[in-house]
């Protein structure tokens, strides 16, 4: 499902042509067959003018259904999954870890989001790393000051005791009153994949994601936060 969900939003442009030009194409039949259809005198060549009216109207209107439902897939569903509702019950946990987490938040190392030696400067953004923990809940890709684009496999580890459920999120460093939450899980994750991303469907600039635990209490445990650059071509 996953690898059918980046082919549909990666070539979406080419889908909407070719599924466009198709459509025009029955389009100009439908209306040449209802033409002949009701100008023609003889009982036959009606006949044979409706049944080319009937399959070019069908195959106009399977098009168009298409149309719309790539539509909906990389507008709505795609940006969305996979998204799952999780209730709190107990999960293994893989290797043996600290039944809390806590971390200060002055221990997180400071990341530059730079433009490489040599190549033009765009501007740097300075942020903090904070609230990660190795091989118990951290970000594998992206990493604090990765600039991405497209759509991008988010990879990580969350991987703690008593957990209930997780997600992640993703919120503009200019306004993290405002997190949307695409995605979330309830069993360990360890070096595995959260799900796809799909960076063309915001706008470039600096976020934030965030990985949050809840244990069986269903209490907020201190987040994971990396801080990233989405660069998408504009055309």
């Amino acid at each position: 499902m996953r690898e059918l969900f980046r082919f549909l939003l990666d070539y979406q442009l080419w889908i909407y042509a070719i599924l466009g030009v198709l459509a025009l194409v029955y389009l100009i039949r439908v209306i040449s067959a209802w033409r002949e259809r009701y100008t023609t005198i003889f009982g036959l060549e009606r006949d044979d003018a409706q049944r080319r009216l009937n399959s070019s109207l069908a195959i106009f209107v399977l098009l168009v259904l298409l149309i719309a439902a790539e539509f909906v897939l990389v507008t709505f569903v795609i940006p969305e999954w996979p998204l799952v509702m999780m209730t709190p019950s107990p999960t293994p946990v893989v290797d043996e870890v600290q039944p809390m987490i806590t971390r200060p938040a002055e221990e997180g190392g400071l990341v530059i989001l730079s433009t490489p030696e040599g190549a033009e400067s765009s501007g740097t953004v300075s942020r903090l790393s904070s609230g990660c923990i190795p091989n118990q809940l951290e970000w594998l890709s992206p990493r604090s000051g990765d600039v991405i684009e497209g759509s991008y496999t988010l990879e990580a580890t969350v991987n703690v005791k008593d957990m209930a459920f997780y997600n992640w999120a993703f919120a503009s460093v200019d306004d993290q009153d405002s997190w949307q939450t695409l995605s979330a899980g309830n069993l360990p994750l360890i070096e595995g994949e959260l799900g796809l991303w799909a960076t063309s469907q915001v706008a470039n600039g600096d976020y934030v994601l965030r990985l949050t635990v809840y244990d069986l209490n269903n209490q907020e445990l201190p987040s994971c936060d990396v801080y990233i650059r989405v660069l998408n071509d504009v055309d």
